[in-house]
């Protein structure tokens, strides 16, 4: 697995310093080649323990499971655990219209509003329109230098997400991503009205688009940026997941394709300190969705995340008193 998040570092990192030097063209042909590499790094990760359960194969389970939790866990409560929930799933067999039934409904909002204020935040709009904003906002840093140094900023986030997500919680990570994203915002919508208002009270201030950017990109990528798609495969139940984790994609891109296609337009028509202030409201809106509605899924197994999730309602499974094992670290 190592192996291949520094696969995906270097290729993020080789896109970014070609994309100032290469037409649109060749960088398409340059990421195609950077892809193969993944190829093979996959083929070293095995399938799913569950996977393996449903294939009716109860080795390979065991073994991917012992890979996924070190050679030292004990894993047999877990995998019992893990065969009970299949056994019942495929006794219950689970219609597409159940996705909208009081006993699923919880985990699917819930993941469908982590998608929507993971979008709604701006993220894209930032991301694609980088150099427009930045020429736009007229700051003494050059817009490509600038764009480059977001994205490598955005990579280190990721290797930091990836080191504190297991010890401080998803939800802790979420306010904190949340948090700072808000300030960023407040931060870019006042200083992009002054622009336009009062020019005179920012002169020598060019500097804090790309402080304000540099910061929005690590506090995404701690916590709004992997978590929402982490807990997509964490709080959905086994009957549903794989309907409810296609509706959850859709939906975030759905939200994608709407802020992308209409950040230029909106920008236009109401200038870009009301772009970014509207951001800084959903992120703000987002704050109390975190709070009352995510739930916690830290160092939970998935059966203990489903009984909770489902815990008003019928419960599926028969290991309802059992307690997840730690995870290994």
């Amino acid at each position: 697995m190592l192996y291949v998040i520094i696969i995906y570092i270097k290729s993020i990192w080789i896109s970014l310093l070609s994309s100032s030097y290469m037409r649109w063209n060749h960088l398409a042909y340059l990421g195609a080649v950077l892809s193969l590499p993944f190829l093979f790094a996959m083929l070293c990760i095995p399938e799913t323990p569950r996977w393996y359960i449903a294939k009716g194969k109860e080795e390979e389970a065991q073994k991917a499971l012992q890979w996924l939790r070190g050679p030292s866990a004990d894993i047999r409560t877990e995998l019992n655990e893990i065969k009970n929930t299949h056994l019942l799933s495929t006794k219950y067999a689970t219609k597409v219209k159940d996705l909208l039934g009081k006993t699923y409904l919880k985990p699917l909002l819930t993941s469908l509003g982590l998608m929507f204020f993971q979008q709604f935040s701006g993220i894209n709009a930032v991301i694609f329109y980088t150099v427009n904003i930045f020429e736009m906002s007229g700051s003494s840093v050059d817009s490509n230098l600038a764009t480059i140094i977001v994205g490598l900023v955005n990579i280190g986030a990721t290797i930091g997400a990836t080191l504190l997500i297991d010890r401080l919680g998803r939800k802790v990570l979420l306010i904190i991503s949340d948090v700072f994203m808000f300030i960023c915002l407040m931060s870019l919508g006042i200083f992009f009205y002054l622009k336009e208002y009062r020019p005179t009270t920012i002169e020598g201030l060019g500097f804090i688009p790309l402080i304000s950017f540099m910061l929005f990109v690590v506090a995404f990528s701690l916590g709004f940026g992997p978590i929402p798609w982490l807990m997509m495969g964490e709080i959905f139940p086994g009957r549903i997941r794989g309907s409810a984790a296609a509706t959850a994609t859709a939906f975030n891109w759905s939200c994608t394709f709407i802020v992308t296609k209409s950040f230029p337009e909106f920008v236009a028509v109401f200038g870009g300190h009301s772009a970014f202030l509207c951001f800084a409201l959903v992120c703000f809106v987002g704050l109390f969705f975190i709070i009352f509605c995510v739930p916690e899924t830290q160092g939970k197994s998935l059966e203990d995340i489903e009984r909770n999730l489902t815990r008003p309602f019928r419960r599926i499974s028969s290991t309802a008193n059992l307690k997840p094992l730690p995870m290994s670290m």
